[in-house]
């Protein structure tokens, strides 16, 4: 496969550990020192060559301790993936190839912050999102369900969202624009957790990639 040749654009949520706001966006230390973590990704309009892969999925269950965006090489995630089994046998081979960041873009620089990768599963994964980001959710039958409402308050503006602009630690890449969530469901199943994982912040990320 030709690794110059591919592109994704999309929505990106996490579910994670830290209380609402997550550390993370801000290039700090996770609330608790460690962080428990679901990311998804949906892919709306992408292709890998000749592979198109419109409507498919992308779920990573995994942990980490210390402040991930400060070059610290004793800091790195242990992370499993869920690829959408939606997708054919080719259709699947792009999107790990993507994800775990062989072909480089912005997941081959957030790759790197990979320490290992687990396990590699397919299981269907269902997105929805509120086109006013009201809310956005995803789930794996049987195994994740997680999800949050957009974060609001007694003098927030109902009809805007509470968002963050030049994030200092965007998982998605720079120049996105965040919309912060309340965990509403936090259930994700497939990985050996540390300790008992309660989901406290949420963000809702676009992504626009490419190599």
């Amino acid at each position: 496969m030709n690794a110059s040749d591919w592109r994704l654009r999309g929505e990106w949520f996490d579910v994670c550990s830290c209380k609402l706001p997550c550390p993370c966006s801000f290039a700090q230390e996770p609330t608790h020192g460690d962080c428990l973590f679901t990311l998804v990704w949906q892919v709306r309009e992408g292709y890998f060559e000749d592979v198109r892969l419109d409507g498919l999925g992308v779920v990573a269950l995994g942990e980490f301790a210390g402040n991930m965006w400060e070059g610290d090489p004793d800091v790195g995630m242990t992370v499993m993936l869920y690829i959408d089994a939606k997708g054919d046998t080719r259709q699947r081979a792009a999107l790990e190839r993507i994800f775990t960041g062989q072909v480089g873009g912005w997941p081959g620089t957030f790759g790197a912050l990979i320490r290992e990768v687990r396990e590699v599963r397919y299981e269907p994964v269902e997105f929805e999102s509120a086109e006013d980001l009201a809310y956005w959710r995803a789930t794996i039958p049987d195994r994740v369900s997680v999800g949050a409402r957009a974060l609001t308050g007694p003098t927030a503006d109902p009809s805007r969202r509470v968002q963050l602009v030049n994030a200092p630690g965007s998982e998605v890449g720079p120049g996105q624009i965040a919309t912060w969530g309340v965990v509403s469901e936090d259930r994700a199943e497939g990985f050996a957790y540390s300790h008992e994982y309660r989901g406290g912040s949420s963000k809702h990320f676009p992504f626009d990639w490419r190599p």
